[in-house]
């Protein structure tokens, strides 16, 4: 007999904040992260700068940034992040990174779900993604968010698009 797997640990979706950036490049720092997406772990204080310019939002009229970190609560910790492009307020260009420590764990689905749910609760209708071909762990949390592969590609990347989940307040009666 199989045992079930545990579920993702408790978590909260903490809005990204400057202050923390020093706990996030600790998140960030193993190199094995960006085998997919290149590059390399960000320093604290490159992290600070790039908080603070997707705290100052895009500029761009019809777009918003969301930016989340994901904090495993028993832990206290910070294991990652999720975030958003909306444009035109009804579709959503997702994304997430959850660190090594955590991976394996069911928290990259969770929080990106979360991440989801608060999106369609604003009127987002339709979520896209890109992957990398052959990410399997990011295939999989698409998958979980009800995206699938749409045959576009940009910069290497599969696109995976699909409706955005149903929220319970699109679905009330008036």
């Amino acid at each position: 007999m199989r045992a079930t797997p545990p579920g993702p640990p408790p978590f909260t979706l903490v809005p990204l904040a400057v202050r923390h950036a020093a706990a996030m490049a600790v998140v960030l720092a193993d190199p094995a992260l960006y085998r997919f997406t290149g590059g390399e772990p960000p320093r604290a204080a490159a992290l600070e700068r790039r908080y603070a310019r997707q705290l100052a939002g895009p500029g761009e009229e019809g777009v918003a940034w969301v930016n989340f970190l994901v904090r495993v609560e028993d832990r206290g910790e910070f294991a990652g992040y999720v975030q958003a492009t909306v444009t035109g307020g009804d579709e959503a260009e997702v994304a997430w990174v959850v660190g090594t420590a955590w991976q394996g764990r069911g928290l990259a689905k969770a929080a990106a779900r979360a991440l989801a749910e608060r999106l369609a609760e604003a009127g987002v209708r339709r979520l896209v993604a890109h992957v990398r071909p052959g990410h399997a762990a990011s295939e999989a949390v698409a998958r979980a968010l009800g995206l699938r592969p749409d045959g576009a590609r940009q910069d290497g990347e599969r696109r995976w698009a699909g409706p955005a989940p149903v929220s319970p307040a699109r679905t009330a009666a008036p």
